[in-house]
């Protein structure tokens, strides 16, 4: 009999254990905290207003560091590498060319040159997570804007040498300008249960107003100080590298 009681005792407790952790199990999926996190991301970009004229779309690949807090709240810094083979302002070099429209070396031989777009940025970011049609409480819509500069140039590049193209006369032609800019993403981000599948994408649209820093181009023989109105567009996909320690529910309910 004391025995039978004692089985009985077992079975209950254990009973009640299992209602227990199913319980917290309820409240632990559906609560949020704060994750700091790494992201990788690449987005193709579009040009217009000012930056149309010099270059068309690029390439984008770029890294953050970011905080997401438990009410949602999204801060961080971000920066990025841009490049592209699309120069539309194609004709900075025209006055070095000979009669058959040729850029000779300094052996007379002609040679291939050719113009691409390089830039970067950097961001200070903030916004906030909307917990709409999420699978849990640390996903959903994102929304966050920051200020930063952009930078960008016309990269010349050739194999032989070249005296009027030397690394300081380079600089007559690459029109090379930085300025203020402001950046905003708007898109989803999802951070999985099990820390594998953990991304997010969306629209990312910049807005810069850049100045040339050469003050002197060579190839039209006046001063730049135009102010440009730079603006950038495209979808950016990206991955993320959560640092957060691991939650109870992460131990028990995987």
């Amino acid at each position: 009999m004391r025995i039978l009681l004692f089985i009985c005792l077992i079975l209950s407790l254990n009973n009640l254990s299992a209602q227990y952790y199913a319980t917290n199990e309820t409240i632990i999926k559906d609560s949020a905290y704060t994750i700091p996190l790494f992201t990788a991301s690449y987005a193709r970009q579009f040009t217009a207003s000012d930056m149309a004229n010099r270059f068309g779309s690029n390439n984008n690949i770029g890294g953050s560091f970011a905080v997401k807090t438990k009410k949602g709240w999204y801060y961080g810094f971000k920066g990025n590498f841009l490049w592209g083979a699309d120069v539309r302002q194609n004709n900075i070099l025209d006055a070095l060319k000979n009669s058959d429209g040729l850029i000779t070396n300094t052996e007379g031989t002609p040679t291939k040159v050719y113009l691409d777009q390089r830039g970067s940025s950097f961001f200070i970011t903030g916004g906030k997570l909307f917990n709409v049609l999420a699978p849990n409480s640390n996903s959903g819509f994102l929304i966050y804007a920051g200020p930063g500069m952009l930078q960008h140039k016309i990269s010349i590049k050739f194999s032989d040498e070249i005296k009027s193209l030397s690394d300081e006369h380079k600089k007559g032609y690459d029109r090379y300008s930085v300025g203020f800019a402001l950046n905003g993403f708007a898109g989803y981000m999802y951070l999985s249960k099990n820390r594998l599948i953990n991304l997010f994408g969306g629209i990312d649209i910049t807005q810069g107003w850049t100045k040339s820093l050469r003050k002197f181009n060579y190839d039209t023989g006046l001063p730049d100080n135009k102010v440009n109105s730079d603006f950038l567009y495209g979808f950016r996909l990206g991955w993320i590298i959560r640092l957060n320690k691991r939650t109870q529910e992460e131990y028990y309910y995987q």
